[in-house]
């Protein structure tokens, strides 16, 4: 039970690493169903060891795990958390807006390419195999040109924190 316990805790940790860092989906989409694996034999195993063995904390330890991990999705505390851990020295990039020439990470994002697009910085993370969305700063003075989609095709801006948003751009 005290390994159950413990490959739960990792999963739980490296789910809550990349819902905070944004990462791929594929991975993302991995680690969820290993932990929905994970859950069910802690289940079975739970019940199992609660009613033969009145050892309630080995029991409870995994599924209680479990349970912080979705409450803690379900209050977008992973992204909210990312974001914390990310934005200064996301804003310290954004005053020089600068590509490094490589992927690189600032804060827990992976940010593949930097540039400077509608009078404002725009950081491509790694969100899958192509380079179509991240975050944009846009100074005082500044503003996206546009909020929502594009006509056609361009970048579509949304509002995130004062003077960041989220873009994707559609082509």
């Amino acid at each position: 039970m005290g390994l159950l316990i413990a490959l739960v805790a990792v999963c739980c940790l490296a789910l809550f690493w990349q819902l905070a860092a944004a990462g791929t989906f594929p991975t993302i989409v991995v680690l969820w169903l290993v932990l929905g694996v994970l859950s069910a034999i802690a289940w079975l195993f739970g019940l199992l060891g609660l009613l033969r063995y009145r050892a309630v904390f080995h029991s409870l330890a995994s599924p209680a795990l479990i349970a912080v991990l979705l409450a803690s999705v379900w209050f977008d505390i992973p992204e909210t958390t990312g974001w914390w851990l990310s934005r200064a020295i996301l804003e310290d990039q954004a005053a020089d807006c600068v590509n490094p020439g490589h992927r690189t990470r600032l804060g827990v994002y992976v940010i593949t390419y930097i540039t400077s697009r509608d009078g404002g910085c725009l950081f491509y993370t790694q969100a899958g195999e192509s380079n179509t969305g991240g975050f944009a700063y846009f100074s005082d003075a500044a503003a996206p040109p546009h909020l929502g989609a594009p006509p056609t095709h361009g970048i579509e801006y949304q509002t995130f924190a004062g003077q960041w948003y989220r873009f994707t751009e559609k082509s």
